[in-house]
């Protein structure tokens, strides 16, 4: 017998060889269920009628197990024309969508990357497998890109919707995306496609070939196969007509009239605090009386400098005396704040993979894998933006219009702050590219009777690069804003020596030799600046993060001995793992020289050691009103060298009274330990807080986001309980229904910048400076009126997240005639999405009984704004209700299909309170007009003819239309688009052939 082709008697029975924590095949949208082994088991099955489900160390057949699954095939991949897997998977109920091409439009870092999200828990919190191996990660966060593994070998993605971290190991908590390979390909077989949307733009281009054979007759199997994907993207943000709305966040002012809340969403919204050639800004142009006279309010520079009224807007203006309104208005016409964004990145990727495997004895058979893949993201951002005290012109200013300094001199008025957008400096663009190799070999024996042993070694490297050019230098820029007259030249003052005199009398005493080399900048007016100081004033981030994965497994199944219900089968083994992150950035970066950003260098790793037991057990089989009853369970202890030991768990049941209906339930506890970036990785920014050691002035403090080698895994304690039915009487019917609870414990997370700063007075005040204050860097650091310099983000497990939902499926297929009808859906409902900041601050009110903050926990199902790629706890969010559906009529050689996606609606913001929610006030500081969104149903539509179709020789031609209605993004799009087609119509037409 050759261990990698078991004749179907060599297979365990029905009932026999029974996992502990293998998942339900449970036909998705996708198409015909198929089902997998742990280790490749029903490619070795393939001759016979047994398919094998993936789940667990311990094969097992049919739809038997506690753990419900999604099993999501190639073909219907192919069917929707998705050219990436997330793209597909972004379509399936359970999952969020997350960071990719659409969803990380203004993202710097990781542009292009396409990691799953299952439950709206985090990419973090989704293990990612690869033939139930697991993956190279693909940044030092965790999580695995999978536009870095080719679409074309893919077989099919069996999807865990439960806790698995005592089947897996780490990251398991919300479930794994399992994808498992075609390594049975005979020939080649190819694809290519291109697309178009409705607008035009968003061209995108994919090409990928794949062979497969055997050799040394029979004994030997090579496949070899790769991926290239480009897309052009949409780069215009004004390209849509949600966009082109200009809608954003109007906060009216403190003494607005009664009845009115807050703030709003207006369309036609521009910013206030800001205009293209500047506009003078701080004391003495705005209308606080305590600043004397406004006498430079509503100056803006035009061309050439010259100066020029501003229009504030009428947003905000409740009567003749108030234009004042704090974030936007309608005037200003030529700066929205989303000016400069992407709609969609362009992106560029391809991906190879190869498995070759040789059955050297009867028993032995020898594999070896390869993979090599890379994914390039490039696009804009908005360009820097002054709003603060960053760019501060002094009345000797050598550009200075002379108009401005004779209204400055007779009011005393020794400087302004200029609010000005850096458009003439170009856009801040981003060139990332990440890139993924991996080698690994293993073996299969067949230790003889029911025992199988198997065991691999894996070495993989990621290496994410990420440039982001056009950042603003601040010390130079700060050096090149301070120009002075001098002999008849204009000069950066801290390059003369103390003691110059300018050419209007002023005695220079700001020598500094780090502005070697400056060049002044002229700010007033667009287009002012000179190449020579744009040159000068920014520079690129540049960082190199380079991460390492070591793998080592072995494992045997079998069974025991007989039970009432079949034979008691039990998996065991150990694996060792080991993974390293190494950063390297530029020297400015380094020196936290940059406006924003800033990352760190950095050197960490860890290693795991993991021993595994499963068992199952079943009790019953075949008996009236028990047709069967079994009993699983599984435990895993892990010793991290960061951590120590932590003890993983998993205890199942399931129960057919009839064959018809079979009634599951399993209860787990799983673990997340932290990854290398959050051990290890730091970085530091800008941010503008509300300093209470200033009186609550709004001051910009350096914000260091630090890590912690001390962090623990987090814990989760997992429900599932669900019900298959398979009705006789219904031919071709598939049901289920599942209900999970997950709630995670010791989260990591961190404490807002403001909260720590805020509850670092209370202490000082309190007179016990401890806690928060050891995350504030403040001289004295007994006094409530200190100086602050920095403020620390520190991650700590301090957060709590729980989610509660359902999740539907439901598959019906029909002969009809010549032709088969098929109809599927898939719906999730969540419930809950809690989170818990762990502040404890409970709900507040003020004085008037407004409702001013929810507090530390918010449930944020239901919640569709504020979109993030959710590496966090708190940066999730999620509609009660997504649902896909889909109607396919197939008789050779044509098949047509019709699907239909929900995404729910809900609230904007979770942190608000609208005229929808209990409590409302509109004289809460919290309160908003209209804090609700609709949701949206889109309408696809697939269409395929074959062309040719003898034996293995195929050609078929296909032709897609994703969102027929032309849907766009509910208003306001800037809050929501992440959960929503930001596309709009899409067309796409290709070709598939093999040979």
């Amino acid at each position: 017998m050759k261990f990698g082709r078991f004749h179907q008697n060599t297979v365990w029975t029905r009932r026999a060889a029974l996992l502990a924590t293998a998942v339900v095949s449970v036909p998705g949208l996708a198409g015909t269920a198929f089902a997998q082994s742990a280790a490749d088991t029903a490619q070795d099955a393939v001759n016979s009628d047994v398919i094998i489900v993936t789940g667990s160390r311990i094969a097992r057949a049919d739809v038997e197990a506690p753990v419900p699954t999604k099993v999501l095939d190639a073909a219907a991949m192919e069917q929707r024309g998705s050219t990436s897997i997330g793209d597909y998977l972004a379509e399936v109920p359970s999952f969020r969508n997350t960071q990719g091409p659409q969803t990380a439009a203004s993202s710097t870092l990781g542009t292009g990357q396409f990691s799953p999200d299952l439950r709206a828990l985090g990419v973090i919190r989704t293990l990612t497998l690869v033939d139930s191996r697991r993956f190279v990660p693909s940044a030092a966060t965790g999580q695995v890109d999978l536009n870095l593994i080719p679409q074309i070998l893919v077989d099919r993605i069996d999807v865990v919707t439960g806790g698995a971290s005592a089947a897996y190991g780490s990251d398991a908590v919300s479930g794994v995306v399992n994808v498992i390979i075609n390594k049975r390909l005979e020939g080649f077989k190819g694809s290519a496609s291109m697309g178009i949307s409705d607008y035009g733009d968003g061209q995108e281009f994919r090409g990928a070939l794949a062979w497969g054979s055997s050799f040394a007759d029979g004994r030997g199997r090579i496949v070899l196969g790769g991926d290239y994907v480009d897309s052009k993207g949409v780069l215009d943000f004004s390209d849509r007509p949600s966009n082109a709305r200009q809608p954003a966040l109007i906060s009216y002012p403190a003494n607005r009239p009664a009845g009115t809340p807050s703030r709003a969403y207006f369309s036609g919204a521009t910013l206030i605090n800001m205009a293209r050639g500047g506009l003078i800004t701080g004391v003495n142009a705005d209308t606080n009386a305590g600043n004397g006279a406004d006498v430079l309010r509503g100056i803006q520079f035009g061309p050439g400098g010259v100066p020029t009224p501003f229009n504030y807007g009428n947003y905000a203006d409740y009567s003749p005396t108030n234009t004042t309104a704090t974030n936007f208005s309608g005037g200003n016409d030529r700066l929205f704040l989303y000016d400069g964004h992407n709609i969609v990145v362009p992106t560029e990727r391809y991906a190879f993979f190869g498995h070759a495997e040789f059955d050297a004895t009867d028993r032995l058979s020898l594999f070896v894998e390869g993979s090599y893949g890379r994914s390039a993201g490039y696009g804009d951002s908005p360009p820097v933006r002054d709003t603060a005290s960053t760019a501060t012109i002094r009345l000797n200013n050598a550009y200075l219009p002379e108009s401005i300094r004779d209204i400055m001199v007779p009011n005393n008025i020794s400087s302004f702050t200029l609010g000005r957008p850096y458009n003439d400096f170009g856009p801040v663009a981003r060139d990332n590219s990440n890139t993924t190799e991996r080698g690994l070999a293993g073996f299969k024996y067949d230790v003889g009777g029911s025992w199988f042993l198997d065991g691999y070694y894996q070495y993989g490297r990621n290496v994410l690069d990420a440039n982001v050019s056009g950042l603003r230098v601040t010390r130079n820029f700060v050096f090149a804003v301070d120009a002075v007259n001098v002999g008849g030249q204009i000069v950066c003052a801290a390059t003369q020596a103390n003691g110059t005199v300018t050419s209007l009398g002023e005695v220079l005493n700001r020598f500094n030799a780090a502005a070697t080399g400056c060049q002044p900048i002229n700010l007033f007016g667009e287009g002012s600046p000179s190449d020579a100081a744009i040159d000068y004033v920014t520079g690129t981030v540049q960082q190199r993060v380079t991460t390492k994965q070591q793998v080592a497994s072995l494992a045997m199944q079998g069974q025991l001995f007989d039970l009432p219900g079949g034979p008691l089968a039990v998996a065991f083994g150990g694996e060792w793992r080991k993974e390293q992150a190494v950063s390297v950035v530029d020297d400015i970066s380094a020196a936290s020289g940059f406006a924003y950003s800033n990352p760190k260098a950095y050197s960490g790793s860890y290693d795991v050691k993991e021993a595994f037991f499963e068992v199952v057990a079943p009790l019953i089989s075949g008996q009236p009103f028990a047709d069967l009853l079994e009993f699983n369970g599984a435990i895993r202890y892990t010793d991290y060298s960061t951590s120590g030991g932590v003890t993983t768990w998993k205890l199942g049941a399931i129960y057919a009274p009839i064959p018809d209906v079979r009634f599951r339930a399993t209860r787990s506890r799983d673990i997340r330990a932290p990854n290398n970036a959050e051990l290890f990785a730091t970085t530091q920014t800008i941010a503008t807080l509300a300093n209470p050691f200033a009186n609550g002035a709004s001051t910009q403090l350096t914000q260091i986001n630090a890590p912690s080698p001390t962090l623990q895994p987090e814990k989760a304690d997992t429900w599932t309980v669900g019900v298959a039915l398979t009705p006789s009487f219904v031919p071709g019917l598939t049901i289920s229904v599942d209900y999970y609870d997950i709630d995670i414990a010791g989260a990591i997370a961190t404490f807002p910048a403001q909260s720590v700063l805020d509850n670092c007075h209370a202490e000082v005040s309190a007179g016990s400076p401890d806690f928060y204050c050891q995350f504030v860097n403040r001289t004295p650091t007994d006094n409530t009126t200190a100086s602050v310099t920095s403020v620390t983000a520190a991650l700590l497990n301090i957060g709590s997240l729980r989610t509660r939902g359902v999740d539907m499926s439901a598959t019906w297929r029909k002969q009809i005639g010549a032709g088969e009808l098929t109809v599927r859906g898939l719906a999730a409902y969540v419930k809950d999405l809690i989170y818990d900041d762990g502040l404890g601050r409970p709900q507040t009110f003020n004085a008037a009984g407004g409702l001013t903050s929810y507090g530390s926990v918010i449930n944020r199902a239901g919640a569709v704004g504020g979109f993030t790629a959710g590496q966090q706890t708190n940066a999730t969010g999620t509609p009660h209700w997504t649902a896909t559906g889909s109607v396919t009529w197939a008789q050779d050689p044509f098949a047509l299909s019709v699907q239909g996606r929900y995404v729910g609606g809900g609230k904007i913001d979770p942190g608000l309170i609208g005229p929808d929610d209990d409590l409302y006030d509109p004289a809460s500081p919290i309160s908003i007009a209209d804090n609700r969104v609709n949701g949206r149903f889109y309408i696809d539509a697939t269409a395929q003819v074959d062309i040719i179709s003898e034996g293995s020789r195929k050609l078929q031609f296909h032709f897609g239309v994703n969102n027929i209605a032309n849907k766009d993004v509910p208003f306001p799009s800037i809050a929501i688009a992440g959960m929503y087609d930001r596309m709009g119509r899409y067309y796409r037409a290709g070709v598939r052939f093999a040979y």
